[in-house]
């Protein structure tokens, strides 16, 4: 048997599932086009799952450091370029990229993504840098 307390669903077994329904993710609008769903992170804060839609560049100027997550960009449609550390990488629906900790990046074009961070995503851990 299991008890439920909010959105999280624990069981007496050795597993236990976390479901959370897309109305209570946050909207979220970032300058330079981007915008989506920033999803509750895991109650251990092992993960931050996003939903995001870009039609531009993040971050609007400069480049995105995360101190000591990972993010994980899966493509679902549209087309954007990564840069890192000065390299280009192309994605399209399918590809996948994961961006290591410290590393400069930033993202560009138009379309639709679902993002994993991990460890959970802290803005006081993450930065944007001049170019």
């Amino acid at each position: 048997a299991g008890q439920r307390c909010g959105s999280l669903t624990r069981t007496t077994a050795m597993s236990s599932i976390m479901m959370i329904r897309r109305h209570e993710a946050k909207p979220f609008t970032i300058p330079g086009g981007v915008s989506g769903l920033l999803y509750p992170s895991s109650p251990n804060g092992d993960q931050t799952i996003a939903a995001v839609t870009q039609d531009g560049v993040y971050p609007a100027a400069g480049y995105s450091v995360n101190d000591v997550a990972t993010e994980t960009i899966y493509c679902l449609e549209g087309h954007m370029t990564v840069e890192a550390n000065g390299e280009i990488h192309e994605l399209t629906p399918g590809d996948l990229c994961m961006v290591f900790p410290g590393t400069k990046y930033r993202i560009t074009g138009t379309g639709k993504s679902i993002d994993l961070i991990t460890p959970a995503w802290e803005k006081n851990k993450n930065q944007i840098v001049s170019e």
